[in-house]
């Protein structure tokens, strides 16, 4: 009887366990006060409070549109690294673009630079220790974040989604491309984008990255390797532009960084909204946030992947929730040619953030990620103008073919949704 009673127990909180893990619901968000009212300085000190994070300089700040020329740029500014290199990838993929970093990498290290590589267990599940190996005898290290391990079962469904390169802690690359051809092939590369900045706001990168390196190893990456002697309230004559680098992790009640940032920039847009996500399944407080931004008269674009799509059942679960969207006068396009992964968002031409964080539960609620938010109008200018260029080559979508959805899409969005945890 008792036995009975013990396995009943348990089976009730395994269940509950499994609950929490798969079906717990997400908060509701949503802004205290009207925001769209704030000019550029009131908007960027309540961001800096909010997100507690501080402003800092950027001193030159570069678009890269595609794979070929970021690993490109990476490679040649690793190869000017004096004192560390450290790389953190979702993704990093045997390949052509690997290797090319790899042996910038080791030679570094071997001339007696720091270089630290970590990957996440779970994205990089399938690279072999051994690609590895030539940079770890050359002086490198190399760490997996949240390996699957028996001790680690809590924070399994915990990835870093983060995409850095920080070369002596004063420039920096940041965006949605990880280490891997598809980002560069000759055929259907993925569409994606990242910055390279320099500047003191690259030390918020760093501080990012030796999060999870603490995470991952108990070293607390100090010092000036890591940290230059950079004063960033001295405002060196070549500043370009201010930014805030955010790094997001998921607190006990499941709210992060990310979703702060994301949000309470659609709050305050008074003129547009231009959003780039591979994965677009925005919840209740997003949908809201956007038909909200419409509503008092800004233009709402979303670009979001189309038929070219390494996730299909999350397309066809964010496609469930284009209706409302669409009859409130908000544009939806997806991108036809090829997979779109870029993660952008300009919001009134000058706001810009480029990261890791795609519009879905994972990266608001589950995931690691970082995000640039930048203040200049040159970078929302040209960001704009990819955004128009891929508008180019993607379909617009409409009401009436939205209604029109197949049986079988809609029975894949139901199943999508049942590991959505929001409305």
């Amino acid at each position: 009887m008792l036995f009975d009673i013990g396995a009943i127990l348990a089976m009730t909180m395994l269940g509950y366990l499994v609950y929490l893990a798969l079906f717990e619901r997400g908060a509701f968000y949503t802004a205290s006060e009207q925001l769209h009212t704030l000019d550029d300085n009131e908007r960027l000190r309540m961001l800096s409070a909010v997100l507690a994070t501080p402003i800092q300089p950027i001193e030159s700040v570069q678009l890269i549109n595609e794979g070929a020329e970021l690993y490109q740029c990476q490679v040649k500014t690793v190869s000017t690294a004096q004192h560390s290199v450290h790389c953190e990838a979702y993704i990093f993929r045997a390949g052509d673009a690997a290797d090319a970093l790899l042996q910038a990498l080791c030679e570094r290290a071997r001339n007696g630079v720091r270089v630290r590589v970590m990957i996440d267990g779970i994205g990089s599940l399938g690279t072999r220790n051994a690609l590895f190996d030539s940079l770890i005898a050359a002086g490198g290290e190399v760490r997996r974040y949240h390996p699957i391990h028996w001790h680690l079962f809590r924070r399994w469904n915990n990835r870093t989604h983060r995409n850095l390169l920080v070369v002596d802690g004063v420039t920096a690359f940041v965006g949605g491309a990880g280490v891997a051809d598809q980002w560069f092939r000759p055929e259907l590369p993925w569409r994606d984008c990242q910055l390279r900045i320099t500047g003191p706001v690259a030390a918020g990168l760093q501080a990012v990255f030796a999060e999870n390196w603490l995470e991952c190893t108990g070293q607390m990456l100090v010092g000036p390797d890591s940290f230059p002697r950079v004063d960033p309230l001295q405002a060196s004559p070549s500043v370009v532009s201010l930014g805030i680098a955010v790094g997001s992790s998921p607190t006990a009640g499941g709210s992060t960084r990310a979703r702060v940032l994301f949000q309470l920039l659609l709050a305050s847009a008074s003129e547009t909204i231009d959003l780039s996500s591979p994965y677009f399944i925005p919840d209740l407080g997003i949908r809201q946030e956007l038909l909200a931004a419409r509503n008092r008269g800004v233009r709402v674009r979303i670009l979001t992947s189309g038929r070219h799509n390494d996730h299909r059942i999350a397309r066809r679960a964010g496609r469930r929730r284009y209706g409302l969207l669409l009859e409130g006068g908000i544009e939806i396009s997806e991108f036809s040619t090829r997979m779109m992964h870029a993660k952008v968002l300009v919001v009134d031409g000058r706001w810009s953030i480029v990261g890791s964080t795609n519009i879905d539960n994972r990266s608001f609620r589950l995931n690691d990620e970082v995000n640039l938010l930048v203040l200049d109008q040159i970078l929302g200018t040209a960001l704009q103008q990819a955004f128009e260029d891929d508008l180019a080559h993607s379909v617009a979508l409409d009401l009436e073919s939205w209604r029109r959805r197949s049986w079988t899409e809609r029975a894949l969005a139901l199943l999508g949704r049942v590991l959505e945890r929001h409305h």
